[in-house]
């Protein structure tokens, strides 16, 4: 698969969280681009997809856009819950007529995956490659990152956003 480039880096969280358990001091918000941390853990998934899911709707997606970014959210950040451990990170950023949803877990993997029930497992990245424009996967020197395009009907300018 391609090799992830020119994301920027990754915001550096600081000791502090918010009422949801999500790290506040690594908030980052423009008007096209929002980004938090939390623990890799599955109460997480719910939470961020909630506030993602707020940010999107704000973008004026169609529902069905914004049904497929939730699917989306969701499935990257449960795969890293899943794979990773210690910290995640999710950005969703409007680029005019693509929707980039990133997923970042922070740590080696700490559960194989080799003894799970594939009716169960295994079927996260194919679910969000089949609904996406593009799905890149890259190895980090602290983990894994997953990058999932979609591409949206309607383009946005800034004064729209």
């Amino acid at each position: 698969m391609p090799t992830l480039t020119g994301f920027g880096a990754m915001p550096v969280a600081a000791p502090g969280s918010d009422r949801g358990g999500l790290r506040s001091a690594c908030l980052t918000r423009s008007a096209h681009r929002i980004t938090w941390c939390a623990p890799a853990q599955p109460e997480s998934v719910g939470q961020l997809r909630k506030r993602a899911s707020m940010i999107v709707s704000a973008w004026m997606l169609s529902t069905d856009e914004t049904q497929t970014a939730e699917l989306v959210i969701s499935e990257l950040l449960t795969n890293a819950v899943e794979h990773g451990h210690g910290e995640m990170t999710l950005t969703v950023a409007r680029t005019g007529s693509a929707l980039e949803i990133m997923v970042a877990d922070h740590g080696r993997a700490t559960r194989s995956t080799s003894s799970s029930d594939p009716d169960e497992h295994g079927r996260g990245l194919a679910i969000v490659a089949a609904v996406t424009q593009d799905l890149y996967i890259d190895k980090t020197a602290g983990g894994w990152r997953a990058l999932a395009r979609m591409a949206l009907r309607s383009r946005t300018s800034d004064a729209a956003a």
